[in-house]
């Protein structure tokens, strides 16, 4: 099979095989630096000011997450590339006998990294704008407009699957192993809302959800009281003080118009929103807000349930699944090369509201690949990059071809079974994919 595989014409795998766009993100990059003003990150188009620091990535001693996940991620892109035009399918179709007990549907993957190489911080301070190239949000240019950053980029290509690749510097016991990290659906958001505006009473919805391990920014207040603080910050772009009450100090700007992509509101919504009116969108009492507009009407969209709702783990969507399941096969893989480990596990996902998997019209697998205060993850990470691309790549494959995954594995054991994406178009045959990219300002 390996053979016919590099006998097909070049004609015949642009015309005949199903083609896929994938993004491998490597989380971070770029320098934190003291001058927040210059050199932040979620510009503010009200205040036109950055409300937050830049975040460069967790780091223990030499070793920075930055540097870890793009060697891995370039990687991986590499074992990718050789499903594409003109790569060399056949070592790739080798790779994949170790993991398939059939030869997997022949596809055609396009993938690109959403930023370059940060290794070199010498070059990197050497720019006029250090952290222009890895902003999460777009940012002001030297004259003023708006330049894309990297969810609006990464929405510009297109994809129908990203792959995050994060790692922490330390986390608690209880999630110890490897992290999807996912964002619920607006329908369980939406609950949070309605409790803040005297609508539900109690926490048992959420005690009872499988979201319930919400993540905890630091231990003075429980995972619900930690819910209600994110939904409101999702609604209102306002977070809570300890007493449930809107803290005016610490807004965090409406993120769906620091994205330049379809579903940001019209030209000059900044004087709308300046004084945050009440029965608007921008209103800062959760009795107030009007969630009217394009992008509330993406938010409760099928498309988003799809992503985010449900789905082949139980909860969180194609999100969910595709992470866990590039997780299971860097498992597989760590494994197959004579790599084991207690920690080497899938554990439980981080839930919040987190930028990547929100904001991106893709299916988006995010995940923290380990922590680096274990010692095992420290050398994994360092010296195992070749076996979690391979685990990576393959995983990638397996959720856009499908794969009937070989048994007697220990440890959870990929699914192989592929994501529907046929079911993120409309009506008129629309890719959900294509669509945040298309401007209609």
């Amino acid at each position: 099979m390996a053979l016919l595989a590099v006998l097909i014409p070049e004609s015949t795998v642009r015309m005949e095989f199903p083609r896929f766009r994938v993004v491998l993100d490597p989380g971070h990059g770029g320098i934190s630096l003291p001058d927040r003003s210059l050199h932040g990150d979620r510009y503010d188009s009200i205040s036109r000011a950055y409300l937050q620091p830049f975040k460069e990535g967790a780091s223990w001693g030499p070793i920075e997450e930055h540097v870890v996940v793009y060697e891995i991620a370039r990687r991986a892109a590499a074992l990718l590339a050789l499903c594409g035009e003109g790569g060399d399918y056949g070592r790739f179709a080798r790779i994949l006998e170790r993991y398939s007990e059939t030869p997997p549907p022949r596809i055609v993957i396009d993938a690109s990294l959403s930023r370059g190489d940060s290794r070199n911080k010498k070059e990197i301070l050497a720019r006029a704008d250090p952290n222009g190239e890895f902003r999460i949000f777009d940012y002001p240019g030297p004259d003023g407009a708006m330049l894309p950053g990297r969810i609006s980029r990464i929405n510009a290509m297109r994809p129908h699957l990203v792959v995050s690749l994060h790692v922490a510097r330390s986390g608690s016991p209880y999630f110890r192993g490897m992290n999807p990290v996912i964002v619920p659906s607006f329908g369980f958001l939406y609950n949070g809302l309605r409790v803040m505006r005297g609508e539900m009473s109690g926490a048992k919805f959420f005690h009872s959800s499988p979201y319930a391990d919400w993540f905890d920014e630091e231990s003075s207040r429980s995972a619900f009281e930690w819910f209600l603080n994110d939904s409101m910050l999702y609604f209102s772009g306002f977070p809570l003080d300890a007493k449930r009450k809107i803290n005016p100090a610490g807004f965090k700007g409406y993120r769906y118009n620091m994205v330049g992509w379809r579903y940001r509101d019209d030209a000059g919504w900044e004087q709308r929103a300046r004084n945050h009116p009440d029965f608007s969108p921008y209103a800062a009492s959760p009795k107030t807000i009007s969630l009217t507009g394009r992008y509330w009407d993406r938010e409760r969209s099928v498309f988003e349930r799809y992503r985010r709702d449900a789905g082949d783990e139980g909860f969180g969507g194609d999100n969910h699944y595709a992470s866990a399941e590039i997780i299971r096969y860097i498992l597989m893989s760590l494994r197959r090369h004579g790599v084991d480990h207690p920690d080497q596990r899938l554990s439980k996902p981080y839930v919040s509201v987190w930028h990547m998997p929100l904001y991106l019209n893709a299916v988006t697998a995010f995940m923290e690949l380990g922590y680096f205060n274990r010692p095992h993850f420290r050398h994994i990470l360092t010296s195992r990059q070749d076996e979690i691309a391979e685990g990576v790549a393959v995983g990638v494959y397996s959720l856009l071809a499908g794969m009937e995954v070989r048994g007697g594995q220990r440890g959870a054991t990929p699914r192989g079974k592929r994501i529907d994406l046929d079911k993120y178009r409309d009506s008129n045959k629309e890719s959900y994919f294509d669509r945040a990219a298309v401007s209609e300002r």
